[in-house]
């Protein structure tokens, strides 16, 4: 979530705000904010509560602390509703943009225009994947994601392929193996693992120890850009 929504939302309802709340989507502030809300109106002891908010893969939960047992029926009741709507309307609602959605499978919950953009990002990540395959793991799970941010994807492609056309030159394929690739919504993480390189490529080893080190750096730097509306923000 950008600064600035997570400013307004710990800003407006600071007796309820809770860190869970920053690594959520900016599409889902409006209905987080409706659903604090909904708990003003609960009773006097919301004051002494905290809300603890979770993603899962069916929805947005809301878990309030401490124990609320102490509460008249009529207030649990209207913890519970607001907990169900914040559920139901997370399964409704685009992640990115707050406009009506829905999931496919497990995905995301978007919009026809942003569902349309995801399927394009994920026909670009196949082939950059597909000509890259040899730097990865046969067996590697979800560690190689490369559906990153659109702003993140040229730095992303123009790195993997650099170290694809040295391992190619240097005649070293398999001796080289990207282990991990991960965009966790705030940081992309990558990892190299090196078997069976002999002493003789140590500068290679070094050289893409640099690409990759440079490529988490730039990220960090593109998405600081991103979410602050730099100049350099797509």
């Amino acid at each position: 979530m950008t600064p600035e929504n997570i400013d307004h939302l710990r800003t407006v309802y600071k007796r309820y705000y809770h860190t869970t709340v920053d690594s959520l989507p900016d599409g889902w502030v409006a209905i987080i904010d409706d659903f604090f809300l909904a708990l003003e109106g609960v009773g006097d002891l919301n004051e002494a509560v905290s809300v603890r908010l979770e993603r899962t893969l069916t929805g947005l939960k809301a878990f309030a602390f401490p124990e609320v047992s102490r509460w008249h029926p009529e207030q649990s009741n209207a913890l519970r509703a607001a907990q169900r709507g914040l559920y139901g309307l997370s399964q409704q609602t685009c992640e990115i943009c707050g406009n009506p959605g829905a999931a496919d499978g497990d995905g995301p919950v978007l919009c026809i225009g942003h569902a349309t953009e995801a399927a394009g990002e994920l026909d670009r990540a196949k082939v950059l994947y597909d000509e890259c395959r040899i730097l990865f793991p046969e067996v590697h799970g979800k560690a190689i994601d490369l559906s990153v941010p659109d702003y993140m994807f040229d730095l992303l492609s123009n790195t993997l392929r650099a170290i694809l056309k040295l391992v190619v030159e240097e005649d070293i394929v398999g001796k080289v193996l990207i282990t991990r690739i991960e965009w966790d919504g705030e940081a992309l993480f990558v990892r190299v693992r090196y078997q069976n390189l002999e002493a003789v490529f140590m500068g290679t080893q070094m050289a893409i120890n640099e690409m990759v080190a440079d490529l988490e750096t730039l990220s960090d730097e593109l998405t600081r850009k991103h979410q602050h509306g730099g100049s350099d923000a797509s």
